[in-house]
C-alpha cells in the first residue's frame, strides 16, 4: 500500500519556518511569501524570464513545464512569466555557453557539466552574484542561509559570493539523508533464514554468511549454483566503507581532530580490503567482477534466483510494482523476500556511510548574465525565492489545494485519482503530474522534496532508504567541495593515468595474478603517476571549502 499522508509541517514548509516561524499561505488560492505576507506581485509586470532546463526525449517534455498548473500559480502570483526551453540532452550546453547565446536561468548539473564547475561559471561570467540581489528580491533565500550555516557554507564560493541555488536539504534530518541514499546492498532475506544467518554487519559475517550461501544451496534446486555476491555496475565499491575508505579522495581525521586528505587506494586499509576481496574471489563467492557485468546481467542473476547479493536500488524492493526485482523473482520463488544491508562496520565497529548525502541537489540553477543584460535579473531571483517560501513549495511539490490535494486534520493529502493515467500531448501520464512534478524538476523547493516523495513510496523501499543512509560520511570529500579550473586542469593531468594503473591492479590483486606482496611496489607507482600531487589539491580545496 502506497502511503498518501505526510506531515504538512515536514512536508509542505520549508525548512526556514521551522526554525524562524515564518508565515504560511492560505487557503483560498492567493499567494503568501515568508517576509510578504500579502504576496506583491514584482515592481514591474509584464516581465518574461527565459529558463533552460533539460528534459526528456519525448515531444510532451517541450510543454510539460509550461502546462503544469503549479508553475503557472506560481507565474500569477509574482506577475512573472517563464519561458521555458526544454533541452533533451547536453550536446548543446557547452556550445551554448561558448556562444553566449543562453538564457536568463539556467537548471543542470552545472557543477559536473561546466568547466571549473559553479565557479567557473561565475568566473567566466555566466552566472551572477546573487548577494546583491537577496535583501531586496530573495527573503526567503536570505533567511535559509542566515539561519543554516551548513547549507550557507555550501552553496556559496570561496569568495563568499552566491551564485546558485538548488533543491536544499537538511542532512540532519532523516528524511533528507534518507532521499539521497537511493542505491545500497541488498541481500535474500529468506536466503539467509534458509542458512541460519542474520543480516551481516561487517566483513566477518559478510563472508560467513556467502560461504553458506555458497555451500547449503539456499535456492533450494539441489545444485551447487548459488552466486553469493553479484559485484555489477561497481558494487566492489560498496564494501569500501568497511576500511573506512571512498573510491574519492577522503579525509582522515586523527586522534587531536586534524584533518588530511588522502587518496584511499594508497592505504594500508585499501590492502586489507583487496586481500579480503582476493579471498572472497578464490572462494568462489563473487559473480562476474570482472567480466563486464552489465545491470541487465545483474536483474538477470537478482531475478533468476542464483544471486544473494547485490548493489540494489530502492525499486527493487517494490513487490507490487510490475518489473520490480522482487516482483519478478516472486514468479519463480514466491517466498522471496529482500532485506537492506546497513554499511559494513569497520573492524572496531565504526560504520562509515558511502551515501552521497549533501545539502543541495546535483541540479543547479543560476541566473545568468544574459537576464542582467536583458534587465531581468530581479525578476528571475524574485520568482526563485518565490518557489523557496512555503507556498510557492506547495505549489511546486503538491500542486493546487483543492485540485491536486487537500488538507484533512492539519495534514496534506492527494486527492483521489491523481494515480490515474491521463492523456498529455504525445504520451500519458499520471494525473498528479499535470500540477507538479518534484522528482523531475529539482527547482529550488527546500527540504519538501524529501517528505513527499518518501510518502508515496511503499514501506518496502523507505525501510531501504533510510538504511542506507546511517553512519558517518564526515570522511568523504563534500560534494561541496570543487576544484577551481586550474585545479582541475592539474587534477586532470595526473588522474587519467594514475586511476587506470588503479583499475588495472585492483582486478589483478583480486583475481591473484598479482601477488598482495606486490602491493608496496604498487603503491610507489601509485605516487610517481601523481597519487600524492591529487591528494594535495584536495587538501587545498578542502581546507577552501572549511574556511568559507
Amino acid at each position: 500500500m502506497k502511503k498518501k499522508i505526510v506531515s504538512s509541517v515536514l512536508a509542505a514548509a520549508m525548512l526556514l519556518c521551522l526554525l524562524a516561524g515564518c508565515g504560511s499561505g492560505s487557503t483560498d488560492g492567493t499567494a503568501k511569501t515568508a517576509s510578504d505576507p500579502d504576496a506583491k506581485k514584482f515592481e514591474t509586470e509584464g516581465i518574461t524570464v527565459s529558463w533552460w532546463l533539460m528534459g526528456g526525449t519525448d515531444e510532451y517534455y517541450q510543454t510539460y513545464w509550461t502546462e503544469m498548473e503549479g508553475l503557472k500559480a506560481i507565474q500569477e502570483s509574482v506577475g512573472i512569466q517563464i519561458q521555458f526551453k526544454v533541452a533533451t540532452g547536453y550536446e548543446s550546453y557547452l556550445p551554448m555557453m561558448a556562444a553566449k547565446d543562453y538564457p536568463d536561468v539556467i537548471t543542470a548539473k552545472n557543477m559536473e557539466q561546466y568547466k571549473g564547475g559553479l565557479a567557473g561559471m561565475y568566473s567566466d561570467g555566466v552566472s551572477v552574484r546573487l548577494n546583491e540581489y537577496m535583501e531586496k528580491y530573495m527573503p526567503n533565500f536570505s533567511r535559509i542561509v542566515e539561519e543554516n550555516p551548513l547549507i550557507a557554507r555550501d552553496l556559496k564560493l570561496n569568495d563568499g559570493s552566491y551564485t546558485f541555488v538548488s533543491t536544499l536539504y537538511d542532512i540532519n534530518k532523516e528524511e533528507d539523508r534518507a532521499a539521497s541514499s537511493l542505491y545500497g546492498l541488498a541481500i535474500r532475506k529468506d536466503w539467509l533464514d534458509a542458512v541460519g544467518k542474520e543480516v551481516p554487519t561487517n566483513m566477518a559475517e559478510w563472508y560467513d554468511v556467502l560461504c553458506a550461501f555458497k555451500q547449503q544451496d539456499p535456492n533450494g534446486n539441489g545444485q551447487q549454483d548459488e552466486e553469493p555476491v553479484c559485484m555489477a555496475s561497481s558494487g566492489w565499491k560498496y564494501f569500501l566503507t568497511a576500511y573506512g575508505i571512498d573510491d574519492d579522495p577522503i579525509v582522515q581525521t586523527d586522534e587531536n581532530g586534524n584533518e588530511t586528505v588522502i587518496y584511499g587506494f594508497m592505504t594500508d586499509a585499501y590492502k586489507q580490503y583487496l586481500a579480503e576481496m582476493n579471498r572472497w574471489n578464490t572462494d568462489g563467492l563473487i559473480y562476474n567482477m570482472f567480466e563486464g557485468t552489465s545491470l541487465e546481467k545483474r536483474q538477470e542473476r537478482v531475478t533468476g534466483n542464483f544471486a544473494g547479493a547485490w548493489k540494489a536500488d530502492a525499486d527493487h524492493f517494490d513487490y507490487e510494482r510490475n518489473g520490480s526485482y522482487l516482483s519478478i523473482l516472486r514468479e519463480k520463488a514466491p517466498a522471496a523476500e529482500f532485506a537492506a544491508v546497513e554499511w559494513p562496520r569497520t573492524a572496531d565497529g565504526k560504520q562509515w556511510c558511502y551515501s552521497d548525502i549533501n545539502t543541495f541537489h546535483r541540479d543547479t540553477t543560476v541566473v545568468t548574465n544574459k537576464a542582467v543584460e536583458d534587465g531581468h535579473a530581479e525578476a528571475a531571483c524574485y520568482i526563485i525565492d518565490y518557489m523557496l517560501s512555503p507556498r510557492g513549495s506547495d505549489y511546486l511539490t503538491w500542486g493546487i489545494e483543492g485540485e491536486s490535494y487537500e488538507v484533512v486534520n492539519g495534514e496534506k493529502q492527494l486527492k483521489d485519482g491523481m494515480d490515474e493515467k491521463v492523456r498529455f500531448v504525445d504520451t500519458e501520464i499520471k494525473a498528479f503530474n499535470q500540477y507538479a512534478d518534484p522528482v523531475t524538476i529539482a527547482f529550488p523547493t527546500f527540504g519538501t522534496v524529501s517528505e513527499f516523495v518518501l510518502s508515496q513510496q511503499p514501506d518496502t523501499y523507505i525501510e531501504a532508504v533510510k538504511t542506507w543512509s546511517r553512519g558517518d560520511t564526515s570522511y568523504k570529500m563534500p560534494p561541496a567541495c570543487q576544484l577551481s579550473a586550474e585545479q582541475e586542469k592539474q587534477s586532470n593531468e595526473a588522474v587519467d593515468n594514475m586511476k587506470n594503473y588503479v583499475t588495472k591492479m585492483r582486478q589483478r590483486f583480486i583475481q591473484g595474478t598479482e601477488p598482495m606482496t606486490n602491493f608496496d611496489t604498487y603503491v610507489s607507482n601509485v605516487k610517481r603517476l601523481g597519487g600524492e600531487e591529487y591528494s594535495q589539491i584536495w587538501q587545498e580545496a578542502y581546507t577552501a571549502w572549511k574556511n568559507r
